[in-house]
C-alpha cells in the first residue's frame, strides 16, 4: 500500500511548462523554459502552481515519516526585482516580468530542483505576493 505511484503535475504555463511531485520529503520541481528564458505564469497559472505546491508540502508534512526541520528565518534573497533561494548547486528565481505581465520563475544549475517544505511555504508566499501586483 506504501508503493503507490506519486501524484505527477505537470502544468502547461504561459510560457514553458511546470513538472511536480512528491519525491520522498521533497518537492521536485522540473521547468521547461521551451524558448525563453524563464517559465512565465499568468496569474491563474501562479494560483494552480500554489494550490498544487500547497498540496505536496501538506501531504510531506503530514507524513509520519517526515522529520520536520524547524524554520530558521528567511531562506530568500533579493536582487534588483528578483527574489532568489540558494539551494547549494541550482538556483532557484522568481520575479514579475513587468512586460509580459506574468511572474518568471528560473533556475540555473541542474535540470531538476528538491525543495524542502521551508523552502516550498516561502515560494508559494513570494508566488502569492507577486499575485498582487496583476493588474496594478
Amino acid at each position: 500500500m506504501h508503493n503507490q505511484e506519486p501524484q505527477v503535475y505537470k502544468w502547461l504555463v504561459k510560457s514553458g511548462s511546470i513538472l511536480l511531485f512528491r519525491d520522498s520529503d521533497k518537492i521536485h520541481l522540473e521547468l521547461d523554459k521551451e524558448t525563453s528564458e524563464s517559465c512565465l505564469l499568468t496569474k491563474e497559472d501562479a494560483e494552480s502552481l500554489i494550490s498544487i505546491i500547497t498540496t505536496l508540502a501538506e501531504a510531506i508534512w503530514n507524513s509520519p515519516s517526515y522529520i520536520k526541520e524547524p524554520y530558521q528565518g528567511q531562506l530568500f534573497k533579493t536582487a534588483d526585482e528578483l527574489v532568489y533561494w540558494d539551494l547549494g548547486q541550482p538556483m532557484l528565481y522568481a520575479g514579475f516580468n513587468v512586460n509580459e505581465q506574468a511572474i518568471a520563475i528560473n533556475y540555473s544549475g541542474d535540470a531538476v530542483l528538491k525543495i524542502s517544505v521551508n523552502y516550498a511555504v516561502e515560494l508559494i508566499q513570494i508566488l502569492t505576493h507577486f499575485c498582487k501586483q496583476f493588474g496594478v
